[in-house]
């Protein structure tokens, strides 16, 4: 997704019902922060990491804005990460990474929905509740 003379890319992996998001984008793709969804409790987690200068990575937000579109109508659990940094950013480019970023969430739920017949159940044998590992 383009906008404003820079990239913000969604790679996605679907392990069965779970979903990791990894978006980059910029001059600078790297780790700036990570949220995560629990589909069972429909709890959230928020892992900052530190900038420079003492200050928290701002890419947090759209990995918020990303999860947040789409947590509820995923069949489980969620992780995004989001790490986008451009060189000299201007008001106008912050401005356009929340709408790319919606618009990526949407493309990503729409493709993770195709696969939604072919989701497998994992099966718990029942016999092993006294279990001991060694």
């Amino acid at each position: 997704m383009s906008k404003e003379n820079y990239t913000i890319t969604a790679d996605v992996t679907l392990m069965n019902k779970d979903l990791v998001v990894i978006i980059t984008g910029g001059d600078v793709p790297h780790l700036g922060g990570i949220v995560s969804y629990d589909h069972k409790s429909r709890m959230s987690e928020k892992i900052y990491f530190d900038s420079h200068d003492g200050r928290k990575h701002k890419d947090i937000f759209l990995a918020e804005r990303f999860a947040e579109r789409i947590q509820d109508r995923l069949p489980g659990n969620l992780c995004v990460t989001a790490g986008v940094h451009i060189d000299g950013i201007t008001q106008a480019q912050i401005e356009a990474s929340f709408p790319m970023t919606v618009e990526l969430a949407q493309q990503v739920l729409d493709w993770t929905l195709e696969f939604e017949n072919e989701f497998d159940e994992p099966q718990y044998p029942t016999h092993l509740k006294n279990f001991k590992f060694k």
